[in-house]
């Protein structure tokens, strides 16, 4: 019996403690009496009335509690807050041991080269291209055992062959812009400009004009010319739709896009181009790289690392 009661408080001991319970909490889940409390478990119930308990097998010790009470505010009233409103900005209470520490202030990290190898690779697990390239920099240092400035050559002449021929991917896009905002400018007259609408018709389209009381306003040219306008707009903007459905599809099946299938084209290009250094760094470095040939070694002969002008050095 002595065991069985022993037993059933040890456990409820270790319950209290997990909640931030105390003795009587103890007492309270155990379903026994104080005495009974007493007589089995002495130290259980002195000195633990009012800190948290730390349990150690049969016995709890008290430690203090890592988190003091906050001092106590003054109620606030009427006549405390217009004085707290009418109050200048400067204020003679000093607050003791509040800001940051001289030392502090003058050791904190000015840019990504005087981050840490760990804090760098936090940054780089979020696709911070900056972050990627210090990264690689300092695998250059530590493969070629050269100095920080000396490893911006070499990450020019890295950056300039993952680059290379990249204006062949990049038509693409760039005949996508030309199209895009080409459109949106050209579909303006061709619905609501008579004139345009006019020559439109009369070389492409050869429907029949509406009379001229119904083109007085350019309202009216738009609701003529919509009879032929609304097929061509209403087409591309399905075929869009789909087009947009479909790549997503793609996306959940585990394919890659144009875009993604480009960029993991390039990244093993350089890693073939580079093998003494590590093959995950310079993939890294050529996900997040841009498709702008030979940027970092102009600003590298501009001098740009060296006063750290750039937000990326």
């Amino acid at each position: 019996r002595r065991l069985k009661m022993k037993m059933k408080l040890d456990a409820i001991v270790a319950r209290a403690v997990r909640s931030g319970g105390n003795a009587a909490c103890v007492m309270k889940y155990a379903g026994v009496s104080a005495a009974a409390a007493r007589a089995f478990f002495p130290p259980v119930l002195k000195n633990s009335q009012s800190l948290p308990p730390m349990h150690r097998g049969l016995v709890i010790k008290s430690r203090p509690s890592l988190f003091p009470k906050p001092p106590m505010l003054p109620r606030a009233t009427p006549g405390l807050a217009r004085s707290a409103m009418h109050a200048p900005l400067s204020s003679s209470i000093k607050h003791e041991g509040v800001g940051c520490d001289d030392a502090v202030a003058g050791t904190q990290a000015k840019g990504y080269y005087d981050m840490s190898n760990e804090t760098l690779m936090l940054f780089c697990a979020t696709g911070d291209f900056a972050a990627r390239k210090e990264r690689l920099l300092r695998e250059i240092m530590s493969v070629d055992q050269v100095s920080w400035d000396t490893a911006h050559d070499t990450l020019g002449q890295i950056d300039q062959d993952n680059n290379k021929n990249m204006w062949i991917f990049t038509l693409p896009y760039y005949s996508g812009i030309a199209v895009s905002v080409g459109a949106a400018f050209i579909s303006i007259p061709l619905v609501f400009d008579l004139d345009t609408a006019l020559w439109f018709n009369e070389r492409f389209v050869t429907a029949e004009v509406a009379d001229a009381k119904d083109l007085e306003t350019w309202l009216e040219v738009g609701s003529w010319t919509w009879s032929w306008s609304e097929p061509v707009l209403g087409t591309v903007s399905f075929v869009l739709l789909a087009l947009q459905f479909g790549r997503n599809q793609m996306v959940n099946l585990g394919a890659r896009p144009y875009t993604a299938s480009v960029k993991s084209w390039r990244a093993k290009r350089l890693c073939k181009a580079y093998p003494m250094y590590h093959p995950l760094i310079l993939a890294e470095f050529a996900d997040s790289d841009d498709y702008k040939s030979g940027k970092l070694l102009r600003e590298t002969q501009a001098g740009y690392h060296a006063g750290h002008a750039k937000p990326w050095a």
